[in-house]
């Protein structure tokens, strides 16, 4: 037999014999794993909390073996307990029934520890515990009438928690059933009185109901009210106060029922509502607790509610029938003859509500399910406040005013009313503290402080987390673990390891309960304070399990949607441990990248969580996978962001390919920014490469190390790397990277002059490439091909090859791609005179950018842009809304884009800078200012003749005619 406690001083007991541990850093240390127990608990946490070194760590775990022979165990990283969590009372307490539970209790947690940092992470709440049990058989004991034995007790404990508002209640209920009706009245307005000066708090429902016990006993008035008070503070909620009058017909039953998570107001709505609308029910207003999500109360059954419905009519009781349905149909016809309204508050389900429906009057159901399967005329399920309702609420509860500071003290609590108001409560008794003060306690316990006298959000949560089967609450805890937006059913059912219809099947049972939320079709997503509060009731023994499990299914998904999107991308031995039962399937490129996008923010979660885990395998191949889909947002910052994380892993692990693949992205990204750190990364990247036989890896790194030359204009170079690229690809039998480095060939000799080896460098690239099925690597190069056309004057071929490059980028999926050539075919109309046409390109080209990042008007899109540094996209939209302004006569506007986009184009592209300056040109002079139309002129001529570019030479000199050419007369 063994047993460990910390619920008073330390108790140890192994094969029956009580053993000691002497007092001091052991203690400490043990008292650590007890409260993990069978988790790993971190060296350096277990050193801060002993106050010593890893060194003085390691004696003191040596000193503790000695004591407990063959328990704690070392593990990479730190040290287990190797006992289950029902030999430790800490844990135990919460299981047991209440009166077993009290014996396990010996006194203040942690008594003999000596650990301040203990006491003061875990008691609190262990206390809390405790008071919550100790009310929970009190609760029993009045029941079973032992009203006159618990008087004492009551009173004592109420001394000792002055503020415990059902301990207060509970004193009144005993003394009300002892007939001490006026000492019952006492206690009433000393909390009462209490509450307001320490708390600014009204009592609550539990108090108010016992008040009303004793008020009614002997004085029972014949139009019976038994509404609680209806509040002053009031926030928010005007639309659907205002549902709830409206929904009032007249002649038959009225029910509105009113569902929504824990804390949210649903109870003062009710009675705020039934508060109003007394005057349309005056012969009764009627309020019943069903006590469906009550702690250590019973849910009340239909047969009880109706006797406390019929007795509070007046009828008497000898003239109650017992049986259900007669107590029903009593109480239905109790009612016929009332203009009367009835709040059934806390409701679990319909079948407990149904037989308490009259047959005329109004009910108002409040529930935290959604109660589909109850008839009603009408349902209103309540969201958390607004920003704004949220700062109303705080400054009324609080009694201060509250400015911006407080808008992330309300961010902080979700919105959600019940924690506004606790920790307005706890602001109005602490006026030194600032709203700083509050944002830094919220940040960093954030349930922890959400809780005053009685009331907690966490405490609210448990009430409906218990009453969820045991594979739903399964389900809500784990997915605690998934860090990420929001996930999908394939998400939910990776994380329990079953299959997707299970895992929605029970995913919809979480909404009816409202302990999910869902924003949109298929989208799940946890409210900030119930994600925290799922996470912290994850169990030891499954946190690692599931999380490799969430790790696993996002890198699956990445690597299927990226095979997908791009098909000729080399693979890699998968750091997938075991895959998902029931993963999401791509048909399509469209189907890969809708995925990607839609799970974008939680691919990227998933890496930091797998680098802060330790799973650095999936750290580094989860960035890789989804790098190509950010590539084709040009999200540039978030691409060096997450292949940061990369090389960090794979340099963790000493994996010389994860490295070379991670500097290889990097060096991608730093590339295309001309950031320097592009050749330092791409040239330690080569040389990994070579050390480790990869090939085709090699000759990848060739091709970036062609393109930054490129850049430089050491075209000798560049043509250098790119040729010996094809070696190493034809020797890799690597035919889509022997077309890369044959396309880029051709880019070099269109930048030198000689188009007729670029078109056909590029037509080879394009058969590669189409014969191996890389769509949008065919759509790019049919793009650069009609580039070389254009500057040819082969306008014919040109626009033939345009065409074919949209159908490509659009099989691609690749919207963007799609939207930047719609931007360079645009400006080609425009040079080419077809300027409708060049207006409709613009224009589309504008809607792609719009609808690809999904934003509702150029200017987010513009500053989205410029966010993830997407450069490239920010001068293509520039240039195209110039073009829609300037050919629409919106001149100004025109001018304002062009010169936001002069700064961006300089040396950034080789081809654009020249275009920019001639529009500035052509703008200018259309507004009559001919001194900067000539500036602007000879400045694009400037730039074209340095280019080997006919046409752009050609199209620079005619806007310089153009503005050099004497003025119309007037």
């Amino acid at each position: 037999m063994r047993s460990f406690g910390l619920l008073g001083p330390l108790d140890v007991v192994l094969d029956g014999q009580r053993v000691h541990v002497p007092a001091g850093k052991r203690r400490v240390v043990l008292a650590a794993l007890l409260m993990r127990a069978g988790q790993v608990v971190g060296v350096d946490e277990l050193a801060e909390l002993a106050g010593g070194s890893r060194n003085a760590l390691q004696t003191t775990v040596g000193r503790l073996r000695e004591a407990l022979p063959g328990i704690v165990l070392t593990r990479p990283g730190g040290y287990l307990l190797d006992v289950q969590p029902d030999e430790v009372d800490v844990h135990r307490f919460g299981t047991l029934p209440p009166r077993a539970a009290l014996e396990l209790w010996r006194g203040r947690p942690f008594a003999d520890i000596g650990s301040d940092a203990l006491e003061r992470d875990h008691a609190p709440a262990l206390t809390e515990k405790y008071l919550a049990v100790l009310e929970a058989r009190i609760e029993a004991d009045l029941r079973d009438g032992a009203h006159e034995l618990l008087v004492p007790e009551l009173r004592s404990l109420t001394r000792a928690h002055p503020t415990r508002e059902r301990m207060w209640a509970q004193l009144i209920v005993a003394l009300h059933r002892c007939d001490r009706q006026t000492e019952a009245l006492q206690a009433y307005d000393d909390i009462r009185g209490r509450l307001a000066e320490e708390l600014g708090l009204d009592p609550g429902k539990d108090l108010q109901k016992a008040h009303q016990q004793v008020l009614t006993a002997d004085n029972r008035p014949r139009a019976r009210n038994d509404l609680p008070g209806d509040i002053a503070d009031f926030a928010g909620r005007g639309e659907h106060l205002d549902e709830i009058i409206a929904a009032v017909p007249s002649g038959c039953v009225a029910i509105t029922a009113i569902d929504g998570m824990a804390g949210i107001g649903k109870t003062t709505l009710a009675v705020r509502a039934a508060h109003r609308l007394a005057g349309r029910f005056p012969d009764a207003q009627l309020f019943v607790d069903l006590h469906s999500y009550t702690e250590g109360v019973e849910p009340r059954t239909p047969s009880d509610a109706l006797l406390a419905l019929l007795t509070a009519l007046g009828v008497p009781a000898q003239d109650i029938p017992d049986g259900l349905d007669a107590r029903s149909a009593r109480w239905r016809a109790e009612m016929a003859h009332r203009k009367a309204l009835v709040v059934l508050d806390n409701a679990g389900s319909a079948s407990q509500v149904r037989p308490l429906l009259p047959g005329t009057g109004l009910v108002l159901v409040t529930s935290r399910r959604r109660l589909v399967d109850l008839d009603a005329a009408h349902t209103i399920s309540l969201d958390v406040l607004s920003e704004e309702d949220s700062l109303t609420l705080l400054a009324s509860i609080a009694g201060r005013q509250v400015g911006d500071s407080a808008r992330e003290i309300v961010r902080l609590c979700g919105h959600l009313p019940l924690a506004v108001r606790i920790v307005g409560a706890r602001w109005r008794t602490r006026p030194a503290w600032s709203a700083q003060d509050l944002v830094r306690r919220l940040s960093s316990h954030r349930l922890t402080e959400l809780a005053a006298g009685e009331r907690s959000v966490a405490g609210a949560f448990s009430l409906s987390y218990q009453q969820l089967t045991a594979d739903q609450q399964r389900l809500f805890r784990l997915l605690g673990l998934h860090t990420g937006e929001d996930w999908d059913a394939h998400l939910a059912a990776a994380v329990i390891d079953s299959t997707r219809a299970t895992a929605e099947r029970l995913l919809e049972e979480l909404l009816d309960a409202h302990l999910v939320q869902q924003k949109e079709n298929g989208r799940y997503r946890f409210h900030d304070l119930l994600a925290d509060h799922a996470k912290a009731l994850v169990r030891p023994e499954e946190r690692d399990g599931a999380i490799v499990r969430v790790l696993d299914h996002y890198l699956h998904g990445a690597e299927a949607s990226a095979r997908r999107i791009a098909p000729s991308r080399p693979e890699l031995d998968s750091a997938v441990t075991r895959r998902p039962a029931d993963p999401p399937v791509f048909a399509t490129p469209f189907e890969a990248l809708a995925w990607q996008e839609a799970e974008r923010l939680n691919l990227r979660a998933a890496v930091y969580l797998a680098a802060y885990e330790g799973h650095y395998h999936h750290a580094w191949q989860l960035p890789h996978q989804f790098a190509h889909y950010l590539l084709l947002h040009g999200a540039g910052k978030e691409r060096v962001e997450v292949l940061s994380v990369a090389l960090a892993a794979a340099r963790h692990l000493g994996d010389l390919k994860a490295r070379a693949e991670a500097l290889r992205g990097l060096g991608t990204v730093y590339m295309e920014e001309n950031d320097d750190k592009a050749d330092t990364n791409l040239h330690e990247a080569l040389d990994l490469m070579r050390q480790i036989g990869d090939l085709r890896g090699e000759a990848s790194v060739m091709g970036l190390l062609g393109m930054t030359a490129r850049r430089r204009g050491e075209f000798d170079t560049s043509l250098d790397y790119f040729e010996r690229g094809i070696v190493l690809m034809r020797r890799a039998n690597a035919p889509t990277g022997v077309a890369s480095a044959l396309h880029h060939i051709g880019i070099n000799h269109a930048q030198q002059g000689q188009p007729d080896e670029a078109i056909s460098y590029m037509r080879q690239a394009v058969e590669l490439f189409a014969a191996h099925g890389d769509v949008r690597s065919t759509a790019m190069t049919l793009h650069n091909i009609a580039h070389v056309h254009f500057d040819r004057f082969e306008d014919e071929e040109c626009l033939a090859h345009a065409d074919r490059s949209l159908v490509a980028y659009r099989e691609s999926a690749d919207r963007r791609g799609e939207a930047l050539a719609f931007a360079d075919y645009a400006y080609w109309h425009y040079e080419m005179g077809h300027h409708g046409t060049a207006a409709e390109m613009a224009r589309e080209s504008s809607r792609l950018c719009r609808a690809y990042l999904n934003l509702p008007d150029d200017r987010t899109v513009l500053a989205s842009m410029e966010d993830v540094r997407d450069h490239v996209g920010q001068m293509a939209l520039l240039v195209v809304l110039s073009l829609d302004a300037q050919l629409s006569g919106r001149l100004t506007e025109a001018l304002g884009h062009l010169r936001r986009c002069l700064v961006l184009v300089q040396g950034r592209s080789w081809w654009s800078h020249d275009r920019v300056l001639g529009q500035l040109s052509a703008v200018h002079l259309a507004l009559g200012d001919t001194t900067a139309a000539l500036r602007y002129a000879h400045e694009a001529v400037a730039v074209a003749e340095k280019s080997p570019q006919p046409r752009a030479i050609a199209f620079a000199r005619e806007t310089l005619a153009r503005a050099s050419a004497p003025a119309r007369p007037a």
